[in-house]
């Protein structure tokens, strides 16, 4: 449909246009651009490349990573009131991302 109404809209230009003589330079050689340029037009317009753009990419979920608990002992060395050296067991928890 749209090749067929450019084709009429083609064919009234030509058959409508009016002759030109040669000692009309100015309008001949500007009869001669516009059919050029028309031409150009015309010609992008029937052979334009139909490009047609792929899909997006699908989302991509990622897994959120799981939290575990991790625990340390350390030692803490103190003095009692006797005097003796003495070794008590810290337990100190902390959550860590597990992949």
């Amino acid at each position: 449909m749209k090749k067929f109404l450019i084709a009429a809209v083609a064919l009234v230009a030509l058959t409508t246009a009016t002759p030109s003589y040669a000692g009309n330079t100015e309008e001949v050689i500007i009869g001669v651009m516009g059919g050029v340029i028309g031409g150009l037009v015309l010609g992008e317009v029937l052979e334009a490349p139909r490009y047609y753009a792929p899909p997006p990419p699908p989302p991509v979920y990622y897994e959120e990573p799981a939290m575990v608990r991790q625990c340390v002992t350390k030692y803490k060395r103190y003095y009692d009131s006797m005097g003796n050296l003495v070794r008590r067991p810290v337990k100190k928890c902390f959550w860590v991302e597990r992949y």
